[in-house]
């Protein structure tokens, strides 16, 4: 019988994707400079932020923590998948903002 040589894959980094992050805050906190807040996460968890779309103060559909209006931001943001999945963790653990929207495009 003839011996066959397994080879072993290692591991790839990660392949980068490009991801689009929709934020909601209160209307009180576009003063507070959320946008940074949320570039600063970003890099803490090494996605790199190529643009961010200030769509600012909006009226709500419908009432999200007893706030009516909320301050809308839209990044494009790159990296793996695993720091995407961090990134989404972090944003679940910050109480100022209202809702989030993480998708990959």
């Amino acid at each position: 019988m003839k011996k066959t040589k397994t080879t072993e894959t290692k591991p790839s980094m990660g392949v980068v994707n490009k991801y689009e992050l929709v934020v909601i805050y209160p209307s009180s906190e576009n003063d507070l400079g959320a946008d940074k807040q949320i570039a600063e996460k970003c890099k803490k968890r090494a996605l790199k932020v190529i643009s961010v779309d200030k769509w600012g103060t909006k009226t709500m559909a419908y009432e999200i923590k007893k706030q009516s209006r909320g301050y809308y931001l839209k990044l494009t943001i790159e990296g793996t998948s695993e720091a995407a999945q961090l990134l989404e963790k972090d944003l679940q653990m910050d109480d100022k903002m209202l809702r989030f929207l993480l998708i990959r495009i």
